[in-house]
């Protein structure tokens, strides 16, 4: 492979790893909407099977990164905007096409992440409301006084109600 096309090869499968990320984030996103929460511990473990996949592709894509950054005199910390201004003719348009569509990718999963983490402060905060109302502490709560109420097992959370 020529010094670009290993690069443009694992900017590909970097993309087709973020867009699974992308499908599994909006799952996801779609189990906590629907309050199917039997469904919530294989739709988390997608999304980390997921995650985990991007991280290999993208440490890879930094050693090749560095690479051709060194062998295009650049550097060790060559960005992909510094190698397509470095190099000429397609590669130079591939490699900023990926840039561009890496970070939109990057930015939708920013955005779901974010609303996935908004839908579980809801679910939570209407599980201790209705823990409440029927007067039970959750599990590992707080007393008023900073005692632990119930369990000290997994997060803990403040009891408004003491």
């Amino acid at each position: 492979m020529g010094i670009g096309e290993e690069l443009s090869a694992c900017l590909w499968e970097e993309r087709a790893a973020l867009e699974q990320l992308v499908f599994r984030l909006e799952q996801e996103n779609l189990v906590l909407a629907s309050g199917r929460h039997r469904l919530l511990r294989p739709s988390t473990a997608e999304v980390a099977t997921a995650s985990a996949e991007v991280n290999r592709i993208e440490q890879r894509r930094l050693e090749i990164t560095r690479s051709v950054g060194e062998e295009l005199h650049l550097g060790p910390d060559a960005t992909l905007e510094s190698i397509a201004d470095a190099v000429d003719g397609p590669l130079a348009d591939a490699l900023r096409g990926h840039r561009q569509a890496l970070r939109a990718l990057v930015r939708l999963v920013t955005g779901l992440v974010e609303a996935n983490r908004e839908l579980i402060a809801r679910g939570l905060a209407a599980t201790t409301d209705a823990l409440a109302l029927v007067g039970a502490a959750p599990p590992g709560a707080y007393t008023a006084s900073g005692a632990a109420s119930g369990s000290a097992y997994g997060a803990l959370m403040l009891d408004a109600r003491a």
